[in-house]
């Protein structure tokens, strides 16, 4: 009897996990989401074609850029100090002309769980990997909003940003 009960068990655990890791419609739908909200409001409105309006499409109120100090503390910075940074560059012909902000990226991870989803995207200039970003997205009634950004600068100050 005990046998049978853990052969149960285990089966039961086997076929969780399976029905768990397999993607539904509903996942694929989402990603489908994200995936054009990464190149809508983020690649081509903080980057690349600087449509900064957009931005307040892809990103909740609160979002907030997630930057380490030397003290071991968080430095947040806001969505519309991030918004207005985006604007002065675009605003800025010497800056404009420096291209800094024209890069290539590849989304390497997209994982989604019910209403949550993490985004990885790698950013490229003149195919050296110079900005791994890391962008944290929640579901809030029928829209994703990314919520959060952490990112690690291959190179320093790969924007020229005067924070």
């Amino acid at each position: 009897m005990k046998r049978t009960i853990l052969i149960l068990c285990i089966c039961f655990t086997f076929l969780s996990s399976l029905t768990m890791t397999a993607q539904t419609p509903s996942t694929e739908q989402a990603k489908k989401e994200i995936l054009q909200l990464v190149e809508e409001t983020f690649s081509q409105g903080a980057l690349n074609a600087l449509n900064y309006e957009a931005m307040y499409q892809g990103f909740h109120p609160d979002f907030a850029i997630l930057i380490p100090t030397e003290t071991n503390g968080l430095f947040k910075l806001p969505l519309t100090t991030w918004v207005a940074l985006v604007k002065a560059y675009k605003e800025d012909a010497q800056q404009m002309a420096s291209g800094v902000r024209n890069l290539e990226y590849l989304i390497d991870v997209l994982d989604v769980t019910d209403t949550i989803a993490l985004v990885k995207v790698q950013y490229f200039r003149a195919q050296q990997l110079i900005i791994t970003d890391y962008l944290s997205y929640i579901k809030f009634d029928s829209r994703w909003l990314a919520v959060s950004k952490v990112s690690k600068d291959h190179i320093m100050n790969p924007l020229n940003l005067n924070l």
